[in-house]
């Protein structure tokens, strides 16, 4: 009971910010947030429960956008394009995944991060199909079988229903056996391998799983927002996404929501300041991991109350 209170509340307040909202801009903001939650959802499966150093989601998110974006403007109904764009960032992980995920350390993180690049070139000058620099306008929006979302407001609701989903989901595997498997390869690769379990291919599975999670969100992006450009999933998106997961808490699902909507909301509430809100945003950045070191989740434990605290 203790437990689920804290849920409960965030589940009323998640559901009835709407009607507390001024204007359709603060619902689109919080869109975005939603949609970074689900991408950093998917992070955490291969870094934060299995201790592989990936800057390569943002690529997976950009992979899912343009694969919903050409194709829905190529004339196929929105029903098929959530599977395309699973499709094709299962065979770019398998294609990146399985040659790498050997590899350890920074060594992982520089494939990823040049995995990115040739991800964010191919798109910038494959300019027949993707429209290059200047991204692909009017996308078709999300529609099935004739029943669409309008507005923020019912795209805020179908988005947030998504996130509860894949929140969900990363709830079930991190109580499966292969959720125990992914920790044990992060605490110790090697006792893991004494122990039985197959490190190469927990790593694999933790990486697709998280790219499925990019993709997806990519999928609903493209089709909710209705434009892509190369510079939402750049380097600079990838870094961004890490760090909203270890702001918010890496390992923790919490955590991950947490840190994917404070840092996307922060920078607008910090505009008025001009050019220097990047500086508070980094020095924020900056306190939040040097104090709290278990990220926004561990917040919980400096409560006096049970319900409160993870166990």
């Amino acid at each position: 009971m203790e437990r689920s209170l804290p849920i409960a509340v965030a589940v009323i307040a998640a559901l009835a910010f709407p009607a507390l909202a001024a204007g359709d801009y603060i619902i689109q903001l919080l869109n975005f947030a939603i949609l970074n939650a689900i991408v950093v959802l998917g992070l955490n499966f291969a870094t934060g429960w299995t201790g592989q150093i990936n800057f390569g989601q943002a690529a997976f998110y950009g992979l899912g956008a343009y694969a919903t974006a050409i194709a829905t403007k190529s004339g196929l109904p929105w029903i098929v394009t959530p599977a395309l764009s699973v499709a094709l960032v299962l065979a770019a992980s398998l294609v990146l995944g399985l040659p790498t995920l050997r590899l350890r350390t920074y060594y992982l993180a520089m494939t990823t991060i040049g995995f990115g690049e040739i991800v964010r070139l191919i798109i910038v000058h494959w300019e027949p199909v993707t429209g290059g620099t200047s991204g692909l306008r009017a996308i078709p929006g999300i529609s099935v079988f004739g029943l669409a979302p309008r507005g923020q407001i019912q795209h805020y609701y179908l988005l947030l229903a998504m996130l509860a989903l894949a929140t969900l989901v990363a709830v079930r595997v991190r109580h499966s056996s292969l959720g125990r498997d992914m920790i044990a390869t992060r605490d110790s690769e090697i006792a893991a391998e004494q122990s039985g379990v197959d490190t190469t291919r927990t790593k694999l599975l933790a990486f697709m799983i998280g790219a499925v999670y990019a993709g997806l969100a990519g999928c609903l992006y493209a089709s909710s927002i209705r434009f892509v450009s190369p510079d939402s999933f750049s380097g600079v998106q990838a870094v961004l996404l890490m760090t909203m997961l270890i702001v918010g808490g890496m390992g923790s699902i919490a955590g991950c929501i947490f840190g994917a909507v404070a840092l996307t909301i922060l920078p607008e509430a910090l505009r008025f300041l001009g050019q220097w809100y990047l500086v508070l945003y980094g020095l924020g950045v900056i306190v939040v991991v040097v104090l709290l070191p278990g990220g926004l989740a561990s917040i919980a434990t400096l409560f006096p109350f049970r319900g409160l605290r993870p166990r």
